[in-house]
């Protein structure tokens, strides 16, 4: 691509021993492309950027590249770009030839996980689920084409808190419970109570399984729902089965449990301690305005938790990015 072709370029005169960096000016008085590549080198030489500049844009002319119409110096030594008509005819001639593969790369880039959406199944998608949506899947077709094997991954949040709170929701619906203020309270939770009230009338004592069931049917809605959007998860990721049952949130606790010596290398201390009843971590240590909780009160793994045991779930699978 040009980009590629004015970096190549740049290697061929300036060497590779600093980044090159290229971008599109805003404004299209500075060029169509610009590098500071003047400014690193001056700095590593030790001398003016202005100057270093020059002898860059001279040796470019010797180079009698048919890339540029134009190269200009701007203060303190960025070199601007302005492409020849005929780069622009060949870039056009091969879009035309090659269409939908045009910029395509082939090259093995390495693996990336993207996760998106996973929203709770404890009631339907929202459109602020849509967009996440479709942003997620656009993002994933974009590293796809540059070279990158991508997964995309749906977390299942099917236990926990939220589940629980989940099967309650639906014991109250029931009349099973009391109602309180923290419980859902959609139509569609009292839609499921009203279909399966012997199901509930069963796990009266069980809100947690309750809560698993109803959400295993919201997420048959929710997978309808990505398909209708023509969104193709390669994987729906069980915090349950996943994560919890092939022990990533214990093996997780195990490496905060270890502890480490402390930021400025000095003598080693607990990162895992106890208060109120809860187990916390000491995330202060890293720079966190505050400590986080490892495990409650009630002894539910948090959120925090559950996603360490996530990460270490995904390193196991080979994937060393994550985007989410």
């Amino acid at each position: 691509m040009i980009k590629q072709k004015i970096e190549n370029l740049l290697k061929d005169i300036a060497g590779k021993a600093v980044k090159i960096e290229i971008f599109a000016p805003e404004n299209e008085a500075f060029g169509h492309y610009s590098t500071n590549i003047a400014l690193k080198l001056a700095k590593a030489l030790k001398k003016n950027p202005t100057e270093t500049a020059k002898e860059i844009e001279s040796r470019i002319k010797n180079h009698k590249s048919k890339i540029f119409e134009k190269i200009e110096i701007a203060p303190p030594g960025f070199i601007n770009f302005w492409l020849s008509e005929k780069v622009f005819q060949n870039e056009l001639k091969e879009i035309l030839e090659k269409k939908s593969s045009y910029a395509k790369v082939s090259k093995d880039k390495g693996k990336i996980q993207i996760e998106f959406i996973s929203a709770n199944p404890t009631g339907p998608l929202t459109l602020a689920n849509g967009r996440g949506g479709f942003m997620g899947d656009v993002l994933a077709n974009i590293l796809e084409f540059q070279g990158y094997k991508i997964e995309r991954e749906y977390y299942v949040n099917d236990i926990g808190n939220q589940i629980l709170t989940l099967g309650k929701s639906i014991l109250a619906a029931s009349g099973l419970i009391k109602n309180e203020e923290n419980f859902y309270k959609g139509g569609y939770v009292k839609e499921w109570a009203k279909k399966h009230k012997i199901i509930s009338e069963k796990n009266r004592d069980n809100p947690l399984k309750l809560g698993q069931l109803a959400a295993a049917d919201f997420l048959k809605e929710i997978k309808l729902v990505v398909k209708k959007a023509k969104i193709n998860f390669s994987r729906w990721t069980s915090e349950d089965r996943h994560i919890h049952k092939k022990s990533f949130v214990a093996k997780a606790l195990a490496i905060f449990s270890a502890g480490g010596g402390s930021i400025s290398g000095g003598e080693k201390k607990k990162l895992v301690y106890k208060k109120d009843g809860a187990l916390w971590l000491r995330t202060t240590d890293f720079g966190d305005e505050k400590d986080r909780v490892l495990v409650t009160q009630d002894g539910f793994p948090t959120y925090f938790l559950a996603d360490a045991g996530h990460f270490l779930e995904t390193k196991s699978r080979g994937f060393n990015s994550k985007i989410m």
